[in-house]
């Protein structure tokens, strides 16, 4: 088993994984980066392959996200640390995180 340099295996905090994650995307999310953070109008942050959401319908203006965000990012999304999208539209930010997403990590 691979483990990270937090000495989890699979952890949230680095990138890019070494192993795929539980409910990793399917086809329908070819083009979108795993470590991609997509950001909704309700501020809240979810990972491709998320169930509430179709890659289809990740289109601005409801949508922003980041390609390619910093290690830790999804673990420091709060009030006071929000994630702001750089693609799609980028006045979005997300202040927490879809529970199913975070249940994948």
């Amino acid at each position: 088993m691979d483990y990270c340099r937090h000495e989890l295996s699979n952890c949230a905090d680095c990138a890019p994984r070494a192993q795929p994650r539980e409910g990793a995307p399917g086809a329908e999310w070819d083009g979108w980066p795993p470590s991609a953070i997509i950001v909704h109008a309700s501020r809240k942050a979810h990972l491709p392959g998320c169930p509430h959401i179709l890659p289809a319908d990740v289109e601005p203006p409801v949508y922003g996200w980041v390609l390619d965000p910093s290690p830790g990012a999804w673990r420091r999304l709060s009030d006071s640390n929000p994630l702001y999208a750089t693609g799609g539209n980028t006045q979005r930010s997300a202040t927490s995180r879809c529970q199913d997403c975070d249940a994948t990590q």
